[in-house]
């Protein structure tokens, strides 16, 4: 997605996670209010350590004018960056030099790589003139499968021992970007899951993504039911909302789609999400985001986008100003959760959140925030310091700290 925040999650399904989100007292340890809460909060993240691979980032210029950006993480997504139209222009014509470019970058930096496989060259689209997601027809399947094959086959080819991660096509409910049937993309993942296998057993690959949408959630059901599913080793979703707090509904209903096809078990990716231009809280709205996606069951988030794609969208840095403030609160809540675990999480009040961590050196750490206005928490004595998103620092003073809809992190 390029352009507006979407805020699509259904009422119902935020009401289901929210309710089972019983507030918690104030008082220190955190407590679980029964066992619906606990519930709430994937079991799977609970006393788990947080791993780096939960930070990944969407870089569309990489491997052109843009410097390798200055922020860590530990896997890179590439979609409007590199595409199967652009690499494969005619058939049998490869052009891999930006591609060969852009694995060296990310073999330089250490960083993983998550390559969605869309879209289609004109030559091979089955509606030549199909909506454009970047060139005509790129929305389309292929006319002939094969040819979807053969791309398949050169990627992984050329990509080998370089790319682990495989992600078949893009928000697919979306005409813009697939215009053509759920049998096809059915046929399609099968497909292109037989030839990376093949391959390589070790490598991962990704159902496509779909928007925490209505249209999302119908097209996954369908994709699902017509066995799309079982050629997938990671459930790939995108998450945009208006307000992080909302995509607590999306994972519950993906969630509740993947349990009706026996698919539970599969790994959770958020592999695109960000904010619009005209966010008022960039910084606060990022760390809310990484938080409640890890304590919500999501393995791994990729942002979008580091330099905005074109645009102000998610934008962490831009070539004049270098790092933005919303880019040093990524670099801020990585370094608070990266290592450390999650002991309890919830809402102390229809709008303010704790989230109860471990930290790495063995220090007990509470996150605070509020999703709207300002509020004075009192917290327990033993926390005398407390760190903002800008990476400052200071003394809790008499107890009590200011919360807002920037988290703020205290240690004692």
């Amino acid at each position: 997605m390029a352009g507006k925040v979407r805020d699509w999650a259904q009422r119902a399904s935020i009401a289901l996670v929210l309710s089972a989100l019983v507030p918690l007292a104030h008082k220190w340890p955190l407590q679980w209010a029964g066992a619906a809460a606990n519930d709430a909060l994937n079991a799977s993240h609970l006393n788990v350590v947080i791993p780096p691979t939960l930070f990944g980032m969407t870089i569309n210029a990489i491997g052109q004018s843009q410097p390798w950006p200055e922020l860590k993480f530990d896997g890179v997504r590439l979609w409007g960056a590199i595409y199967w139209a652009q690499i494969n222009p005619a058939p049998g014509i490869y052009n891999w030099a930006r591609f060969d470019a852009i694995l060296a970058a990310a073999e330089r930096e250490h960083v993983d790589i998550v390559l969605n496989l869309a879209y289609t060259p004109r030559w091979a689209a089955s509606v030549k003139d199909a909506p454009p997601a970047f060139t005509p027809g790129a929305s389309s399947p292929p006319a002939d499968l094969a040819s979807w094959d053969e791309w398949v086959r050169a990627a992984v080819a050329r990509a080998a021992g370089r790319i682990k991660y495989w992600e078949i096509w893009n928000e697919p409910e979306d005409p813009k970007y697939y215009s053509g049937d759920i049998a096809t993309m059915v046929q399609m993942q099968k497909r292109a899951y037989e030839i990376i296998k093949a391959s390589d057993p070790s490598l991962t690959v990704l159902t496509p993504s779909s928007n925490g949408t209505p249209d999302g959630y119908r097209w996954q059901t369908a994709f699902m039911a017509q066995g799309g599913g079982q050629y997938a080793d990671v459930f790939a979703f995108h998450g945009y909302t208006s307000e992080p707090e909302a995509v607590l509904g999306i994972i519950a209903r993906f969630k509740q789609i993947l349990a009706a096809h026996d698919l539970s078990a599969r790994p959770i990716w958020d592999t695109e999400a960000g904010w619009s231009s005209d966010e008022d809280n960039p910084d606060g709205c990022l760390a809310r985001a990484y938080i409640l996606k890890w304590i919500s069951g999501v393995d791994r988030f990729y942002w979008y986008e580091f330099a905005g794609g074109g645009s102000d969208f998610g934008k962490l840095w831009d070539r004049t100003r270098g790092l933005l403030p919303s880019g040093i609160a990524y670099r801020t809540v990585q370094s608070w959760l990266v290592g450390a675990t999650v002991v309890a999480a919830g809402r102390t009040s229809p709008s303010s959140w704790r989230v109860e961590l471990r930290m790495p050196d063995g220090r007990n750490g509470l996150i605070l925030w509020t999703t709207k206005g300002r509020s004075v928490e009192r917290v327990d004595p033993r926390f005398s310091r407390y760190q903002g998103l800008d990476g400052g620092e200071g003394a809790v003073a008499n107890g009590e700290v200011e919360i807002s809809p920037k988290p703020v992190l205290l240690l004692e």
